[in-house]
């Protein structure tokens, strides 16, 4: 029987094409896809691992991305919907803003004055009443005694919590998770052989 030699038995596949890889490929030179990820430890390990051998990641349920077919016909179907779409969302955002707009300008005329028939002097009173509210409401603050120091904590606290929100959205706590137990074994790991020795 035939056996195979060092070289064929080394030899890789790629996971999409099927196209014989040489020992250490890290990109496909038929179809382009790259042979391997980075997990959230740093480590390189092939797309097709379901584990991650440094940090024990489970990489099991993980999409592979896919590229877009770039088709050049149209679908009409597809684009009237979307315009359609489009032109609903937007009619009903220039209502919702006219209607603040409307609100706003209001609040800035004595009664019985009427209302402008222009959309930018209703906008001009409608941005003096914005106005009028801060300025009574940082009144109001320094009254109480907070003054600037309680607006800029508040400030400083709402960007907290979009930074937080943020970071959550896109996995960074998900990835210092990882790379924090990832330590943890390795001290413990560690220990143990200090302890064996």
């Amino acid at each position: 029987m035939p056996t195979k030699t060092d070289s064929q038995q080394n030899q890789q596949q790629c996971y999409h094409c099927g196209a014989e890889l040489a020992p250490g490929m890290r990109v496909c030179p038929v179809c382009g896809r790259k042979q391997t990820r980075t997990c959230y430890c740093g480590a390189e390990i092939p797309v097709t691992a379901r584990t991650c051998p440094e940090c024990g990641a489970d990489w099991s349920a993980s999409r592979r991305v896919r590229r877009k077919s770039k088709s050049k016909r149209i679908d009409w179907k597809q684009l009237t919907k979307s315009a359609v779409i489009g032109a609903l969302i937007t009619a009903l955002a220039a209502a919702g803003l006219s209607a603040i707009v409307t609100a706003l300008a209001r609040r800035s005329l004595d009664y019985g004055q009427p209302l402008p028939a222009s959309f930018i002097q209703r906008l001009s009173l409608a941005l003096t009443a914005m106005y009028r509210a801060v300025a009574t409401v940082a009144d109001r603050l320094a009254e109480h005694g907070a003054g600037a120091a309680t607006l800029l904590g508040i400030l400083v606290l709402g960007a907290g919590v979009g930074a937080v929100v943020y970071l959550f959205r896109e996995g960074f706590w998900t990835r210092w998770r990882y790379r924090s137990s990832s330590k943890i074994k390795r001290k413990r790991s560690s220990s143990t052989t200090d302890q064996a020795d």
